[in-house]
């Protein structure tokens, strides 16, 4: 988020929404005017900016952790939805893809080659509008990946992924998968 050092910024931005989001006692928290000197204190501006910073970075928490509870185990392309920007950004493995159809359509040739794929989520941590996950992969290959036909051996990997929100919604990835590590377990590339 945005800090502005300029009182008059800071109450044009934040304003209202402070009002609102902080409830009674709001004009106090949200550090309107001053009591002893009748003007902005910084402390309490950093104070709004901080609190505003926590409060979206728990709110985008509990909708990743919902996104992996109940997307992640069944992909019901309708759930998607509810947690995926029709404009999602997606980097990973050197490449972007872009929209809610092509994140659909990785998600349903990972679900080919794996269809038994398992995520399970190891930690979780937000800050601002950014969502990082670390998750541990497993699954059976049975269909082709990477460019390997299946050879039905089991595989586990690790993975981390930055997740960006706005408006409840994830409108970019960026994923880091162990690909080395899952071809090696395929049996694709030789362990060294």
């Amino acid at each position: 988020m945005r800090r502005y050092t300029k009182p008059a910024a800071v109450a044009t931005a934040l304003g209202a929404l402070s009002l609102a989001a902080f409830g009674s006692g709001a004009a106090d928290a949200a550090g309107t005017a001053d009591r002893n000197t009748g003007s902005w204190s910084e402390s309490r501006v950093t104070a709004v900016s901080d609190s505003w910073n926590h409060r979206t970075a728990q709110v985008n928490k509990r909708i990743m952790e919902r996104y992996t509870s109940e997307y992640l185990p069944g992909r019901d392309p309708a759930l998607a939805s509810r947690f995926v920007s029709p404009d999602i950004v997606v980097h990973s493995g050197g490449q972007t893809w872009q929209g809610r159809d092509t994140y659909l359509g990785i998600v349903a040739a990972n679900l080919k080659a794996f269809p038994d794929l398992k995520w399970t989520v190891e930690d979780v941590r937000a800050e601002g509008d950014t969502v990082a996950i670390r998750y541990s992969m497993t699954g059976t290959h049975e269909g082709p990946f990477a460019g390997v036909e299946a050879t039905g051996k089991a595989i586990r990997s690790e993975s981390m992924a930055f997740y960006r929100l706005s408006h409840g919604k994830i409108v970019e990835e960026r994923a880091q998968l162990d690909m080395l590590g899952i071809l090696r377990q395929m049996g694709a590339v030789p362990v060294a």
